[in-house]
C-alpha cells in the first residue's frame, strides 16, 4: 500500500483552492467507482454480494460527504471565513477555525 502523501507547504504554483479542487476530483472519480462496483455486486451470483454492494454504497456515500464538505470548505475560504491560523503556544482553541455558518 502506498504512504500516505502529507504536505507541509503548499506545492509551489498552486493556491490551495486548486489543490481542494484536484483533491475533488479525485474523490469523485471514487464516488463513481465505487457506484459502479455497487451496481455490478448487487446483482452478482456470489452469495455475498450483496453485502458487499452495501459496502461498496456506504463507501460512494461517504466520499461525496467528503466531497460536500471540500466544496464547502472552498466556499468558506473564498468568503474570507477563515481567520489567522492558531498559535501553537496560544491558549485560544477556537483562533483560526471556519465561523459558525462554515462549519
Amino acid at each position: 500500500m502506498a504512504e500516505k502523501e502529507t504536505y507541509e507547504a503548499l506545492p509551489a504554483g498552486r493556491s490551495l483552492e486548486e489543490l481542494i479542487e484536484a483533491e475533488r476530483a479525485n474523490l469523485m472519480q471514487v464516488q463513481g467507482m465505487a457506484r459502479v462496483l455497487y451496481d455490478v455486486l448487487l446483482y452478482s451470483d456470489d452469495d455475498d454480494g450483496t453485502m458487499h454492494a452495501d459496502v461498496a454504497d456506504l463507501i460512494a456515500k461517504l466520499v461525496a460527504e467528503s466531497v460536500d464538505a471540500l466544496e464547502k470548505i472552498v466556499r468558506c475560504f473564498k468568503a474570507g471565513e477563515f481567520g489567522p491560523p492558531p498559535n501553537k503556544g496560544s491558549g485560544d482553541a477556537d483562533s483560526g477555525r471556519m465561523g459558525r455558518e462554515c462549519a
